[in-house]
C-alpha cells in the first residue's frame, strides 16, 4: 500500500484521517434513516446491541489474529537477515585460518558481496523485485573453499567449518530473496476492509440523539481500527515502508570486521 512508503507519523495521520471521513460519512447518511426506522423502539438498540457485540468480538478476534501474523512475518524475516550476516561473518573469521593468498581473496570476496547485497539487493527488494539468485561473489566463495588444499588436520578442520557456514549463508540468502514478494492473501485484505466498513455501518446504525457525541463514538472506534489497519499493512511489507527490515547488519559488517578488507580489496 503506498501509504505505508510515507513516514511514519505521516502514514499513521493519514490512515486516521481516511478511516475517520468514510466512518462519519456513513454515519452521516444513514442518521436519518435510522431515526425513521426505528421509531424510537427499544428493540432497535437492544437487537443492534446483541449484532454489535458479536461483530466486535469476530471482527476483533480476526483484526487481532491477522496483526500478529503481519508481524511475525516481519520478525520472521530480520532473523533470517541476521542469520545470513552473521553467516557471512563466520566466514570471514573462518578465513583466518587458511593460508594465503586464499585468506585474503575469501575475505575480500565476502565484503564484495556484502556491498553487493546493500548497494543492490536491498534497492530491488525495496521495490518488491527479487534479487538474483546467483551472483559471481557466492561462486568465487565457493571456489575458494572448496579449491583449498589443506596442509595440517586443522586447517581441513577449518575447511570443513568455513564450508558448513556456506551451506548456512546460501540457505538463508535463498530465504531472505523467495520471502521479498510474500505478503498476505488478497482475501484477508477483503476481510479486513470489508470488515472495517461493516464496523462503521454497525455504529451509525446506533440511535444517538446527540450528533456531536454519535461522532465522538464513531471516530474513537474508526481511530483505533485506522491504527491496527496501518500496522497490518506496514508489517506485511518486510522490506519497504516506515517500519522496513533494512541492511543495517550487512552495513554493520562493513563498517566494523570488514573496514580492513574493503580497503584492501580497493
Amino acid at each position: 500500500m503506498w501509504v505505508t512508503d510515507l513516514p511514519l507519523w505521516l502514514g499513521l495521520l493519514v490512515s486516521v484521517a481516511g478511516f475517520l471521513a468514510l466512518s462519519w460519512a456513513i454515519l452521516l447518511l444513514l442518521r436519518r434513516w435510522v431515526r425513521r426506522a426505528s421509531h424510537g423502539a427499544p428493540e432497535w438498540d437492544r437487537v443492534l446491541g446483541y449484532v454489535t457485540a458479536a461483530y466486535g468480538v469476530l471482527y476483533g478476534v480476526t483484526l487481532a489474529m491477522i496483526a500478529a501474523a503481519a508481524f511475525s512475518h516481519s520478525t520472521d524475516v530480520d532473523d533470517i537477515v541476521l542469520r545470513e550476516s552473521s553467516s557471512v561473518a563466520v566466514l570471514y573469521r573462518d578465513a583466518s585460518g587458511f593460508g594465503e593468498p586464499t585468506a585474503s581473496e575469501l575475505r575480500q570476496a565476502l565484503a564484495a558481496y556484502t556491498e553487493d547485497v546493500v548497494e543492490h539487493d536491498w534497492p530491488q527488494q525495496q521495490a518488491g523485485t527479487k534479487p538474483e539468485e546467483a551472483r559471481a561473489e557466492i561462486d568465487e566463495i565457493q571456489r575458494l573453499l572448496f579449491s583449498y588444499e589443506p596442509a595440517t588436520a586443522g586447517q581441513q578442520q577449518v575447511q570443513n567449518q568455513a564450508i558448513g557456514a556456506f551451506n548456512q549463508f546460501v540457505a538463508d540468502r535463498r530465504e531472505r530473496i523467495a520471502i521479498t514478494g510474500l505478503a498476505l492473501p488478497s482475501v484477508l485484505w477483503v476481510v479486513v476492509l470489508v470488515g472495517a466498513v461493516l464496523n462503521a455501518v454497525l455504529i451509525a446504525l446506533v440511535e444517538v440523539r446527540n450528533l456531536r457525541a454519535h461522532l465522538i463514538m464513531s471516530g474513537l472506534i474508526a481511530a483505533y481500527v485506522a491504527l491496527v489497519v496501518y500496522a497490518i499493512a506496514t508489517f506485511d511489507s518486510p522490506y519497504s515502508g516506515a517500519v522496513a527490515v533494512g541492511p543495517g547488519y550487512f552495513v554493520d559488517l562493513l563498517d566494523g570486521l570488514f573496514a580492513g578488507s574493503r580497503g584492501a580489496g580497493g
